[in-house]
């Protein structure tokens, strides 16, 4: 039973359809119920409508957050896989041009949130005695992003926030990890591939790999923490970026 966050789209849809092929149960939300409800009759086209439960929950909004959770408790039994997808992109600008109350609220969502949802779910994963935890990170947490400090310093903070919740709760076999997207062709990028150069000046400057990523590709390393497979890994802040931060920038 795995529960995505952010699941209607670009990332977090690949997320749902590589989990549901894979033969979880999966349940998503977004903000929007039609939205929701909308994507669970396509995916159930494909897959068994028992398989996917779909309901409306805001990352700003942490009480929805835990009815969600609390749904798919009661309606599966459990959570085996958290995935935190959702996030606050806010709104950049130059530093001085960034109202503090609109940096808190998405330090808030992003942060704050995200880790009562997580201090929600991981309590019950301890009393099964297992349990996989995926927050999501970024570049822009990594590397520097002037354009937008909130953003970036929230996901740099997401980093610690998995490391640590990773060493609490290690013992119970309970594991918690950490994905950093490069470039992913998602709606939050679209700025980049829809451009009129199809995004190309920018790939070949910051991506070693010299191409853009795909969901699916974050979706599967998903799949893999879920699995046995990734059940001797915990506390990993594994970048899916083409080498953007191993290599950094392309020289000649």
């Amino acid at each position: 039973m795995a529960l995505v966050t952010g699941g209607t789209g670009g990332i977090g849809r690949g997320i749902v359809e590589v989990l549901l092929s894979a033969g979880a149960k999966v349940a998503f939300c977004a903000v929007d119920q039609a939205e929701c409800d909308a994507v669970a009759t396509e995916l159930g086209k494909d897959h068994e409508a028992s398989r996917i439960l779909a309901m409306a929950a805001d990352l700003n909004d942490r009480d929805s957050l835990f009815a969600f959770a609390d749904r798919v408790t009661e309606t599966w039994g459990g959570i085996d896989t958290l995935i935190c997808n959702a996030a606050d992109f806010g709104v950049g600008g130059h530093p001085t041009e960034i109202e503090p109350d609109r940096y808190l609220r998405l330090l808030q969502a992003n942060v704050v949130n995200n880790f009562t949802l997580c201090t929600h779910v991981l309590p019950r994963m301890e009393a099964r005695g297992t349990g996989s935890v995926v927050l999501f990170s970024s570049v822009a947490g990594v590397s520097t992003m002037p354009a937008n400090v909130p953003y970036g310093s929230s996901k740099a903070a997401i980093m610690s926030m998995a490391r640590s919740l990773a060493a609490q709760y290690a013992e119970s076999g309970v594991r918690v990890n950490c994905i950093v997207p490069g470039l992913i062709k998602s709606m939050s990028s679209r700025p980049v591939w829809d451009s009129p150069d199809g995004g190309a000046a920018y790939i070949k400057r910051n991506i070693p790999m010299n191409r853009i990523g795909q969901p699916e590709e974050i979706a599967a390393l998903c799949a893999f923490l879920a699995s046995p497979l990734g059940a001797y890994i915990t506390a990993a802040i594994i970048p899916v970026d083409g080498g953007r931060i191993g290599i950094g920038q392309k020289v000649g």
